[in-house]
């Protein structure tokens, strides 16, 4: 009995402990509308997000906590403090959210959706003075020039012959062409069964990656599939890793038939050289490398 008196006793101590501090301890988060169990504010949130956040600065403040499902959001509704987290506290609120879909098409290997740190760090250091350098950027300004009169070509033949021309779509073949060719020493418009897969891969993960996925908000959903999101991204991470891992392969052939030697000729070349060094600063696999080619062609179709 005293055994029961004594728990008794410390359980009611500890609870008393933990409601005085709830009530005492002063408050330290933004204010914010009522949030629900479970869903947060998802309730208040309308199609038009923008309206919806002017109406909650409005009744708010300019600065409001919102709690999508469980993950907890900040908006701001001034430009002073846009400043204070977009440039004078930019690298603690840098980081994107992650997402199922992004960490399995990506290989949980993704530069545009890394933390700021050393990895991030030196794939940016890599892109800037490796792929968009003066030195490549002069090297390969003819492949520009090409690309674009090959575009223009096209724009006056349609117009003699008074036809409509997707322009948005043969925007995306100039750029893809650009691109590729620099990345993988590949011409889109040269093989177009090929080309138009890689350009269908990717058209869905841009898709895929703006999509809102109730795992990912809502803690209860989060070993459900109920969108069947898991599924696609698990199938274009399958289609996106079988074209790229041919390219690799025929290029690591070719470089072992010539003796592995040689000035890289395009950004491929450069990323393998970086990968089998072995001396880089942080981990750099071959999982790296296809989610770095992925979200450069990702950022370009965007």
């Amino acid at each position: 009995m005293d055994t029961l008196q004594f728990t008794l006793s410390a359980t009611l101590f500890l609870l008393s402990a933990a409601l005085l501090a709830i009530f005492t301890t002063k408050r330290r988060h933004p204010p914010g509308p009522f949030a629900l169990p479970i869903i947060g504010h998802l309730h208040l949130l309308g199609p038009k997000l923008h309206h919806t956040f002017h109406q909650l600065s409005n009744r708010y403040g300019p600065l409001i906590q919102l709690h999508l499902g469980s993950i907890p959001c900040v908006v701001v509704s001034t430009p002073e403090l846009a400043k204070e987290f977009l440039k004078t506290h930019e690298l603690i609120f840098s980081s994107r959210k992650h997402s199922t879909a992004i960490d399995i098409v990506t290989y949980d290997s993704s530069f545009a959706f890394s933390p700021y740190g050393p990895y991030w760090k030196f794939i940016k250091k890599l892109c800037t003075y490796e792929l968009l350098g003066a030195r490549n950027l002069n090297h390969f300004q003819p492949i520009r020039t090409l690309e674009v009169k090959h575009f223009l070509q096209l724009l006056m033949q349609k117009a003699k012959l008074g036809e409509s021309v997707n322009v948005t779509e043969e925007l995306v073949k100039l750029t893809s062409n650009v691109i590729s060719h620099m990345m993988l020493s590949i011409r889109c418009s040269e093989n177009e069964g090929e080309a138009e897969a890689a350009r269908t891969v990717v058209r869905e993960v841009t898709q895929i990656f703006g999509e809102f996925d109730v795992a990912d908000i809502i803690w209860l959903c989060k070993n459900f599939d109920f969108q069947g999101i898991k599924k696609r991204s698990e199938d274009i991470q399958r289609r996106y890793d079988a074209l790229l891992e041919k390219i690799i392969s025929d290029r690591e052939n070719m470089r072992r038939s010539c003796g592995g030697g040689g000035e890289a000729k395009d950004f491929l070349d450069l990323l393998l050289d970086v990968m089998e060094s072995g001396k880089t600063e942080v981990k750099f696999t071959r999982e790296h490398l296809k989610a770095l080619v992925l979200v450069i062609n990702y950022e370009v179709v965007k």
